[in-house]
């Protein structure tokens, strides 16, 4: 049974910081390489225009996103791996598909481009960006805002809600107090917390298993998880987490 998508649900992805253009002509090298040292600039814009159909159709098919699309994929395999494709444009295509894979997680589809000759008369391209439907920019909160425990940023904490499909609570559903003999009280939404727990990430309460501990970005050093409950001051009782961690014996030694 083919399970259906929501479709109001959809991917973050921090984008990369590589030029996008840089990437495309490192994918096209060999092909423009083929063109000669010095090749007319339709040439070369006819080749770049099949890269960059090639990169446009496999992020679109990626299966890193919720939603991924086929269609443009499945009909440049027809054109030039099917059975009227030349060997010429088989080759091509296997070519591309290994020079890919370093590409597999690129969440950026190439929405327009120019190539042509600059002020200097060197050939360049520049290309603007989108993104596939589904697939939406995220942008990392300040430090100052975020709380981690054992490493793990609590806005950045995965709860699986079904195949491809996860839940995660922003910033402002966690925050923490340092108290002046040192004690972190971080609230935390619970479905963060038990995640933790079921992760092991979180130690046992009341042991002296330590976890490193980060509040608005303030490192606390080894803290033990000296207790745990609901918070009495959420709407639901259930809704919120209250851990208390507390410096652990020996790390003032």
């Amino acid at each position: 049974m083919t399970r259906r998508r929501d479709p109001h649900s959809y991917t973050r992805v921090l984008l990369p910081e590589a030029d996008l253009a840089e990437l495309v002509l490192e994918l096209a090298t060999p092909l423009l390489a083929d063109l000669g040292a010095s090749p007319r600039i339709e040439a070369a814009r006819r080749t770049l225009d099949l890269v960059i159909t090639f990169w446009n159709a496999h992020v679109l098919a990626s299966k890193l996103w919720e939603r991924p699309r086929l269609k443009e994929l499945n009909e440049l395999k027809k054109r030039m791996r099917g059975r009227n494709a030349s060997r010429e444009d088989a080759i091509t295509f296997d070519l591309l598909t290994s020079r890919w894979r370093k590409h597999a997680a690129e969440p950026r589809l190439v929405e327009s481009w120019v190539y042509e000759h600059d002020d200097s008369g060197t050939p360049r391209l520049t290309c603007t960006m989108c993104l596939p439907e589904g697939v939406k920019e995220w942008r990392p909160p300040p430090i100052e805002a975020r709380i981690a425990i054992g490493g793990r940023l609590l806005d950045e904490v995965r709860i699986a809600l079904g195949v491809n499909q996860f839940l995660t609570f922003p910033v402002s559903r966690h925050h923490g107090e340092i108290g002046p003999d040192g004690t972190a009280t971080i609230y935390a939404t619970m479905p963060t917390a038990l995640q933790l727990f079921a992760e092991g990430v979180l130690p046992r309460l009341r042991s002296n298993d330590a976890v490193e501990v980060m509040v608005s970005g303030r490192q606390l050093g080894p803290m033990v998880l000296a207790e745990m409950r609901c918070s009495s001051s959420s709407p639901n009782l259930n809704d919120l987490a209250v851990l208390v961690f507390k410096p652990r014996a020996d790390s003032h030694e």
